[in-house]
């Protein structure tokens, strides 16, 4: 039969196997009792439950019966050691303050999972991390891309409307046609390259 001796100061265990609780001589600071459980590798007593099963991590955790470092956590079942090479714990570090987040970045939430994104321009600028020129800077090339994006093709159309409507009128001189008949050369090679599926 297994027993399992433990300190009642300490709470440490051990276990040992005999016919009965008197087969042992105990210290005055030791208590005995039959282990009804398979499971010998906890060291603490109380890591047990009354059943013999033992506790989670979790549980032991919440007891205080185990106590974490600051770059542990328990994940699936173990403890393991936070590695911030991988963007979970380097999150979970940066919130109990053992890393420091670059301050061009921020932790956000979509959908129950937290990730690391770069600040936005507005957030860059009201934190002071960049100067109104920088900001300006950025605004203006964020203001060229949205134009190229959403109005270059619909100006470039217009354009080349009114000036076949001009040149039809006749009232584009030779270099003005000719540069007429280079741009709509070079859109129709575009066109080409770069064809739609239909």
């Amino acid at each position: 039969m297994v027993f399992v001796i433990y300190d009642k100061n300490t709470y440490k265990c051990y276990f040992v196997e005999g016919q009965s609780i008197n087969d042992f001589k105990l210290k005055p600071n030791e208590v005995i009792k039959a282990h009804n459980s398979s499971d010998l590798s906890q060291t603490d007593i109380r890591a047990y439950n009354d059943d013999g099963s033992v506790k989670t991590l979790e549980e032991q955790l919440k007891e205080k019966i185990i106590a974490l470092k600051d770059n542990e956590i328990i994940d699936n079942g173990i403890i393991r050691e936070l590695n911030k090479n991988y963007e979970d714990d380097y999150i979970v570090m940066i919130e109990r303050g053992l890393e420091n987040l670059d301050k061009s970045k921020k932790i956000s939430e979509k959908n129950g999972k937290k990730y690391i994104i770069e600040k936005t321009i507005e957030e860059k600028y009201k934190e002071n991390l960049i100067t109104k020129e920088e900001y300006n800077s950025c605004i203006i090339n964020q203001r060229q891309s949205e134009y190229s994006q959403n109005l270059d093709g619909v100006r470039a159309e217009l354009l080349d409307s009114v000036l076949n409507s001009l040149a039809s009128q006749g009232l584009l001189n030779e270099n003005q046609i000719e540069v007429l008949k280079t741009i709509e050369d070079n859109r129709a090679k575009i066109k080409t390259q770069y064809k739609k599926i239909l």
